[in-house]
């Protein structure tokens, strides 16, 4: 009988175990780096309210959630079907950043592209004037506005002085006092990305 040679056995069973070790090792490290990756190309999601007054302004309030850088951000106003069916095309506006402050009046944009306001954390109002809730500002793609603009407001309440001049498009305007009661969509998104970070609903209120 031919005896077994055993020392020819170990040194593949070693190979071996050594490849199934780094295999496993292998396969932690790129679940480790897929989690990374994943956490850190993550949208932030907040959760906002929004504040509507046609005689005290806009605020836009973060209640809840993660820290929003404010470079990206991309602020969309859109009526809700309480202004009538299929308007979203038409109504959907880009708010400039430059009419939203922080509680100290600092500009989500300054005129030079600048920004002394770098994040909207839990807590935190941002505001729009009420002057700057003029359609020609807010809502410049429906604005009624001709020159001199006809959407006035004497401190109280907004007035349209335009006549018949687009008269349609003063009826969709949040200014308008026909409009309290009605509500329009807030969303927060990327601007690069389109991912959306918040969304509300508004009640526009006198």
């Amino acid at each position: 009988m031919k005896p077994s040679n055993h020392n020819a056995v170990s040194p593949v069973i070693g190979v071996m175990l050594m490849l199934v070790v780094v295999i496993i090792i292998a396969a932690v490290v790129s679940a480790f780096a897929g989690g990374t990756m994943a956490s850190n190309s993550k949208t932030p999601q907040a959760t906002i309210k929004g504040v509507f007054s046609q005689s005290g302004g806009m605020q836009i309030i973060h209640t809840g959630g993660d820290v929003l850088p404010t470079a990206p951000l991309l602020f969309t106003i859109t009526s809700d079907a309480s202004f009538g069916q299929g308007l979203s095309s038409v109504t959907t506006e880009v708010i400039q950043k430059g009419i939203i402050t922080d509680d100290k009046g600092n500009q989500l944009l300054n005129v030079d592209g600048t920004s002394n306001v770098t994040s909207f954390a839990p807590g935190q109002t941002l505001y729009i004037n009420v002057y700057n809730l003029d359609p020609a500002i807010l809502q410049p793609q429906i604005s009624p506005s001709s020159n001199p603009y006809p959407s006035m407001f004497n401190g109280q309440v907004w007035k349209y002085a335009g006549g018949t001049y687009r008269l349609d498009f003063w009826g969709l305007c949040y200014v308008n006092p026909d409009n309290v009661g009605k509500t329009f969509t807030l969303t927060i998104s990327d601007k690069s990305s389109g991912a959306v970070m918040a969304k509300t609903s508004v009640v526009i209120q006198p």
